[in-house]
C-alpha cells in the first residue's frame, strides 16, 4: 500500500464536523460543530464487489450514511440531517412517535433553522 492511500485512509477514518446544512429556503445551523467519526463498514451488502465503504451512525439524530469516499459519506450524513429536519422537527409533536418525538428534541437541543 502506497503512503498516499494510507494518509488518505487516516484522513477518511478522522473525525470531521458540520456546521450548518442547507434546506429548500433556510440553513440549519448547528451551536457548535456536529463532530461525526466515520468507521470502516465489513462490507456492503448492496455492492458485491470488493469495495470498501465508510459509514457514520448518530441514531440520537437520525444518521446512518455510507460512502465509498468522504465527500459521498459527507452528502449522505447531510442528506440524512435534512430528512430528520423535514420529517421530524418541522412535523407538530401530536404526529410523531416518541422515538420522532426524541431525534426532534436532540436536534433541537443543538441547533436551529436559520431563514435565507
Amino acid at each position: 500500500m502506497s503512503t498516499v492511500s494510507t494518509i488518505s485512509e487516516l484522513d477518511v477514518l478522522t473525525p470531521f464536523e458540520i456546521w450548518e446544512v442547507m434546506l429548500d429556503n433556510s440553513t440549519v445551523k448547528f451551536d457548535k460543530p456536529l463532530l461525526l467519526t466515520p468507521f470502516r463498514l465489513e462490507d456492503d451488502p448492496d455492492d458485491p464487489d470488493e469495495n470498501e465503504y465508510f459509514a457514520v451512525r448518530c441514531p440520537e439524530l437520525a444518521i446512518s450514511s455510507f460512502g465509498a469516499n468522504i465527500e459521498e459519506l459527507e452528502s449522505a450524513i447531510r442528506s440524512d440531517i435534512r430528512f430528520a429536519w423535514r420529517h421530524f422537527v418541522q412535523t407538530d409533536d401530536s404526529r410523531l412517535t416518541s422515538e420522532a418525538r426524541a431525534i426532534k428534541k436532540n436536534y433541537l437541543a443543538i441547533a436551529e433553522a436559520v431563514d435565507g
